[in-house]
């Protein structure tokens, strides 16, 4: 009877362990994916802006 009360040490898992090492997995995620977009997007206006500005010194050459 006493040996029903005692729980299997040996089958114990964490699962606050297992969920904060989820969570860094997601943030380690997120951190690597939201600055890489910031810079492409720079060099995509700037590289707009310079298409633009050679369109319009073009378009004043010709007439």
């Amino acid at each position: 009877m006493a040996d029903q009360n005692v729980p299997d040490v040996q089958n114990e898992q964490d699962p606050g362990a297992s969920t904060q090492m989820f969570r860094a997995f997601v943030n380690e995620g997120e951190a690597e994916t939201t600055t890489e977009p910031k810079l492409n997007g720079r060099i995509l206006a700037i590289i707009g802006a310079a298409v633009i500005l050679i369109a319009v010194v073009a378009a004043i050459a010709v007439f």
